[in-house]
């Protein structure tokens, strides 16, 4: 095939592949998002644990003084006390 022949043929197929695009349910859907992504937002109390459980002190204490619950527990029942323990044995 010579580049005069691939050339016009690549140019076809573009033509018909804009057409087909035309033509396709994705194209006439609308282009803005339709909700926005949820975002979660966990509970002071869920934080907290998860704070302790990592044995991020700076964070605990930010938690205890912006109102987090130090008898907080999970359901399991563990505390946060159970769960700073395993890093202070």
């Amino acid at each position: 095939m010579s580049l005069e022949n691939r050339s016009s043929s690549a140019l076809f197929k573009r033509a018909e592949q804009l057409k087909r695009w035309e033509e396709s349910e994705t194209n006439r859907e609308s282009s803005t998002p339709r909700n926005k992504a949820k975002k979660i937002q966990f509970s002071l109390e869920c934080v907290f644990l998860a704070a302790c459980a990592a044995g991020d002190k700076d964070e605990v204490l930010r938690l205890l003084n912006v109102g987090a619950d130090i008898d907080t527990s999970n359901v399991d029942g563990l505390s946060a006390l159970h769960q700073v323990s395993k890093f202070h044995p």
